[in-house]
């Protein structure tokens, strides 16, 4: 481990330039996996709630080798606010694996998360990799069962009216979705600089079409649509990934809106991610799209508050899209 130097990211180097490299590297056969550019990665390192402090790394010389990613936001578990340290991301050079780099970084992280008022550790991972049983070797505890859903763009069929959502429609969008997931567990509320950064202040790279339908003058359902260029069948596919879809269940058919919706994609390749037990799920099947990659949520409890939020489930998980980029 001497060869090693660990370090928060206000002491990296080149640390746009080298998060992209080694992501790249970190990443590149994972079926699933999200590409990015300096761009993109210059935009997520803004995310609210993330800090150069909150994120680690390994230096080989000068190279970062290994990362992990932490953003820390007020999460739903167990039908309570939690404050979660959010492992985005966690990646290492395949050169320099096998060195307990991971380990030594994570238990750094968990302890700058608890630091900034963590109650738990919450991350994403796929159920049949090797970094399962990493984690749940650090005492994570798979939370929900989740799923990548791919498909085509439907047909636009049905009576709701579609459009990109003005400026003056956010405060309804936001009361919908928060209406609508407020017994989810993950879902993080869209306030302030966090809906700015995820609806607003996008990568020219990852452009987002946010959507409303009407019925009549009312608006009855949105969803975000963002191109993306993920790794699939080992080639770079552009493809829109769905989330924040929400629907007035008093108003119109969640199916005739999501398939409104969807077929304004602009990419005719769909995917989106989901808890296999959401209502989202069975609609996203009725519309054509089918499971692809399984994908778990996991949570460590730091604090009495997190251990007695694990005894009680509220609902359906709710997939923080943004942080399934590699771990």
């Amino acid at each position: 481990m001497s060869e090693y130097s660990l370090m928060d990211f206000s002491e990296v180097p080149d640390l746009v330039s080298q998060v992209t490299r080694l992501n790249t590297a970190a990443f590149a056969e994972y079926e699933g996996a999200l590409l990015m550019g300096d761009e993109f990665t210059r935009w997520y390192l803004q995310r609210p709630g993330s800090s150069s402090q909150l994120c680690v790394g390994a230096l080989a010389g000068e190279q970062l080798v290994s990362m992990v990613l932490v953003t820390v936001q007020p999460v739903q578990v167990g039908g309570r606010l939690l404050s979660c340290g959010i492992v985005d991301s966690v990646g290492t050079d395949p050169a320099h694996r096998r060195q307990g780099l991971a380990r030594k970084l994570m238990e750094m992280a968990h302890e700058r998360m608890q630091a900034a008022g963590a109650d738990a550790a919450l991350l994403y991972t796929n159920p049949e990799g090797l970094a399962y049983h990493f984690y749940n070797r650090m005492d994570y505890q798979t939370r929900a069962q989740c799923v990548l859903f791919e498909g085509k763009r439907p047909a636009k069929r049905g009576s709701l009216a579609v459009r990109l959502a003005r400026t003056d429609d956010h405060d309804a969008i936001i009361r919908m979705l928060d209406s609508f997931y407020a017994d989810y567990e993950g879902y993080a509320p869209l306030r302030g600089e966090l809906w700015d950064w995820h609806k607003v202040n996008r990568p020219a790279e990852m452009p987002l079409q946010l959507l409303v339908a009407e019925a009549g003058d009312r608006l009855v359902a949105t969803c975000s649509l963002g191109t993306v260029r993920l790794l699939l069948d080992s080639d770079t596919v552009a493809v829109t990934a769905m989330s924040d879809f929400a629907w007035l269940v008093d108003a119109c058919d969640g199916q005739e809106a999501l398939s409104a919706l969807l077929a304004e994609a602009a990419q005719e390749n769909l995917v989106c991610l989901l808890d296999e037990t959401d209502q989202i799920a069975g609609l996203c099947e009725a519309v054509g799209l089918e499971k692809a990659i399984g994908e778990v949520s996991m949570l460590l409890p730091f604090t009495p508050q997190a251990h007695d939020a694990m005894l009680d489930k509220s609902g359906p998980w709710y997939v923080m899209a943004e942080s399934v980029i590699g771990v």
